[in-house]
């Protein structure tokens, strides 16, 4: 789902802002907690998916995780130009998919911080969402690792 809003003097589109919330420090992901079982689930759920449990609160994530695998897309819908790249992240417990602010793509487990960016236009008017970024002095991309 995503939101048109004003920042700046400028209209942008929110792209799953009802997902994550922007702060000083980052962006943090709503995530879902089961009490039954401990699993937690990214995006938000209302059943837990593992136990069916609706015993369920939902938490705010950490703005930093982990690469667990990351790949550069060469050819996406207009609205992404191409090359970008996408990283999974396991941070809190969930494993997320989000574009990833890198030139290449990151070597499984360089360390991220999640923050807000652009993540593409449409028509114009930038999409800004959840983006991850190699954590400061610690970027690592498969092509530096070649």
């Amino acid at each position: 789902m995503s939101t048109q809003i004003e920042r700046d003097g400028q209209a942008i589109t929110v792209v799953a802002g009802e997902y994550f919330t922007e702060e000083a420090d980052g962006a943090h992901l709503r995530i879902t907690h089961c009490h039954a079982c401990e699993s937690r689930w990214f995006p938000p759920v209302s059943i837990c998916s593992r136990c069916a449990g609706t015993d369920l609160a939902d938490v705010a994530s950490g703005t930093t995780g982990v690469t667990y695998a990351s790949t550069v897309v060469r050819v996406g819908p207009r609205e992404f130009p191409a090359p970008y790249v996408l990283s999974y992240v396991d941070i809190d417990g969930v494993r997320i998919l989000a574009h990833t602010e890198s030139g290449d793509a990151l070597v499984p487990g360089t360390p991220v911080e999640l923050a807000v960016g652009q993540i593409g236009e449409s028509e114009g008017t930038p999409l800004i969402s959840y983006v991850a970024h190699p954590a400061a002095g610690r970027a690592e991309s498969e092509g530096e690792r070649k």
